[in-house]
């Protein structure tokens, strides 16, 4: 299944890429989250034009069970393994199951793309495809994992737009 997400922030794209990829920046934003539990980062490392990181998630247990099978929270948690390129305004991602039996089911990866959408606004668009390869019910795990990700990401975004703008009006 491919997805894609749209959000605009009231910065220009560089602040939205700084302050979206800096160290720790998921533990500011996660006690304004209600649909994550969990979230740290594992690591993160600034090389020339880019920024490369870790990230871990637990979200709040929604999904629990698809078809006949139970679900265990921890079977949701991920790490995300991004790439931001700083000069191209582009990030790649893929979001990794921490269980390993989930991991070999369950495939998603994209990228993001930063664009200027007006003066002092950018737009993130977020886009990717998820993949859960089991058969016959693989195609309805996508639709409700989809489902819990778009509430997740948009809660993000939201967080995501009051940290800007707390920011911009102590400057």
């Amino acid at each position: 299944m491919k997805y894609r997400f749209e959000h605009e922030f009231a910065c220009d794209r560089d602040t939205l890429m700084k302050i979206m990829f800096e160290k720790g920046v998921i533990e500011v934003l996660k006690p304004r989250m209600t649909h994550v539990q969990e979230a740290e980062t594992l690591s993160w490392a600034e090389e020339p034009g880019r920024i490369v990181r870790k990230v871990r998630y637990m979200p709040v247990p929604k999904i629990h069970s698809v078809g006949p099978k139970k679900i265990e929270p921890r079977w949701m948690e991920w790490v995300e393994e991004s790439k931001l390129d700083l000069v191209r305004g582009t990030a790649t991602y893929v979001n990794v199951p921490t269980t390993h039996k989930v991991a070999e089911l369950l495939k998603n990866h994209g990228d993001m793309q930063f664009e200027s959408a007006g003066p002092g606004r950018t737009r993130r668009i977020l886009s990717g495809e998820l993949k859960v390869q089991v058969f016959i019910i693989g195609a309805v795990a996508e639709r409700v994992i989809y489902s819990y990700a778009a509430e997740i990401v948009n809660e993000e975004a939201a967080a995501l737009a009051r940290l800007i703008q707390e920011r911009n009006s102590k400057k």
